[in-house]
């Protein structure tokens, strides 16, 4: 991943964030593992760490497209995360190329269940890309508690 780095208030430096980093571990063969890790867990807790400026930017890079089911695992993390932090989903979540059908859920190829179609969080359920809700965590900034 790219040493892309934002100063902090103190002076020191930590990760800054583009999107397009996920495409590109995507394109570069990324084990599946490591990229749904990376989008779950590494993106929302890099979002949360921003100001909010950088957060508006962050929202406003447009990815490109891998042609693969990934794309929409990002839209719908982005567009989750987005709310999370109060902000409206970019309008390129919306693209046609940011959905999977049938339903997917990453590193299952099974179908999905009715659980995790009933605790998944809105933005996952609508981008077709269903991810374990235990995955997601306070420290990206997760607010709801989506499995009993």
């Amino acid at each position: 991943m790219a040493a892309n780095r934002t100063r902090t208030d103190s002076g020191g430096t930590r990760p800054g964030l583009t999107l397009s980093e996920f495409t590109d571990m995507v394109k570069d063969g990324w084990p599946d593992d490591d990229i749904y890790r990376f989008m779950i867990h590494d993106l929302p807790r890099r979002f949360h760490g921003l100001d909010r400026e950088a957060q508006r930017a962050v929202l406003a890079e447009r990815p490109p497209l891998t042609g693969t089911r990934w794309d929409a695992l990002l839209a719908a993390t982005v567009e989750h995360v987005a709310h999370l932090h109060g902000f409206d989903h970019p309008a390129w979540v919306d693209e046609p190329g940011r959905f999977t059908a049938p339903t997917w859920i990453p590193l299952r190829e099974d179908r999905a269940t009715i659980g995790d179609a009933a605790w998944c969080p809105g933005a996952f359920l609508r981008h077709g890309a269903l991810v374990d809700p235990r995955s997601l965590d306070r420290r990206g900034g997760e607010i709801h508690v989506w499995a009993p």
